[in-house]
C-alpha cells in the first residue's frame, strides 16, 4: 500500500477527507468490499456485532416510541370527547334556559300590553331617565 501511495498510483484521487470510491488505493490493496465484513478488521467483527442490528435496534426503539404516542394520543382523544359531551349537554341546558326566558319575556309583554297600554306607549321617567316603548 505504501509503495502505491508513494508511487501516486491512486486511480481516482481525491482531497484529504473525502470519501473513499472504488478504484482508490485502498480498495486496490484490501479488495472488493464484502458484504457483512468490516474493511480492515478482518473476518472476525461484522457490522452487527459491532454496532448492533441497525434494523432491530431501530425498529424496537420505534416500536416502543409508537407504542407510548399512540397509547398518550388514545388518552387524549378519550378526555376530549368527554369534555365534548360535557358541554353539549352544558349546551343543551343553556338552551332550554334560553329557550323558558324567551318563553316568560312573552308572556310579561304580553301581559303589560293588555294591562297597562296607555303607559307602556308614553314615554316615561324613572330616576331622570326617560324610558320608551319595552
Amino acid at each position: 500500500m505504501k509503495e502505491k501511495l508513494n508511487n501516486g498510483e491512486a486511480s481516482n484521487e481525491k482531497p484529504i477527507g473525502s470519501v473513499v470510491w472504488e478504484g482508490d488505493v485502498y480498495s486496490q490493496v484490501l479488495g472488493a468490499e464484502r458484504s457483512g465484513y468490516v474493511r480492515g478488521l478482518g473476518l472476525g467483527p461484522t457490522p452487527s456485532l459491532l454496532w448492533g442490528s441497525k434494523s432491530s435496534i431501530g425498529s424496537t426503539f420505534a416500536d416502543n416510541i409508537s407504542n407510548e404516542v399512540v397509547q398518550r394520543l388514545e388518552q387524549e382523544v378519550k378526555m376530549l370527547k368527554e369534555i365534548k359531551e360535557k358541554h353539549d349537554e352544558e349546551m343543551n341546558l343553556m338552551k332550554q334556559n334560553q329557550d323558558k326566558l324567551l318563553s316568560e319575556l312573552s308572556f310579561i309583554r304580553k301581559f303589560m300590553y293588555k294591562h297597562f297600554p296607555m303607559e307602556l306607549s308614553m314615554p316615561q321617567k324613572f330616576n331622570g331617565s326617560s324610558f320608551g316603548q319595552v
